[in-house]
């Protein structure tokens, strides 16, 4: 007779709260905002071995740091910059002889050189220049110093990050 009572509550509960309205919708993310233009790309790396490090920065004052790659994987970080930092580094850019400089390269050409030396591509718009930093254009030197220190997290403060793993091609956050 238990048994009975309990199995005839179970279903008497399982029939209660029903309601013929539909649940009301799952509140939607807000959409991602749209990335503002790129003011300036630069990518570093160190003698033939290497283990890339790149910033782009952006016109609203964020940047994107890239850390990493290769076997080991990625970290990408999400950078803002203060005001007075981000209208620097946006100043310098804007104001380098990109030019004159269009196309320089280091010599015997390229990344793949032989010593220790930390290479540098730096883009604007259609314009590269590729320097090593023993052998660096006057002009650009302070635009450089500004955008290492964004990759080494001396300047601006990280909002995000994900590791990206390049076996597994899984993303950790």
């Amino acid at each position: 007779m238990k048994v009975l009572v309990i199995g005839v509550l179970l279903v008497a509960l399982a029939g209660c709260g029903g309601s013929d309205t539909k649940p009301a919708a799952a509140k939607m993310p807000p959409a991602p905002r749209a990335q503002a233009a790129e003011v300036v790309y630069l990518y570093r790396v160190q003698g033939d071995d290497p283990m890339p490090y790149s910033v782009s920065l952006r016109a609203d004052g964020t940047a994107q740091v890239i850390r990493g790659g290769g076997h080991s994987g990625f970290r990408k970080l999400a950078v803002e910059l203060d005001r007075a930092d981000a209208q620097r580094s946006i100043r310098l850019a804007e104001h380098a002889p990109w030019k004159k400089l269009d196309g320089m390269t280091v010599k015997p050409g390229g990344f793949g050189g032989w010593d220790n030396d930390v290479r540098y591509m730096i883009r604007r718009g259609h314009q590269s220049v590729t320097v090593t930093a023993d052998h660096m254009p006057r002009s650009i030197r302070p635009l450089v110093r500004n955008l290492d220190a964004i990759i080494d997290g001396d300047t601006g403060r990280e909002t995000s990050s994900s590791f990206h793993g390049a076996v597994t091609g899984t993303i950790d956050n």
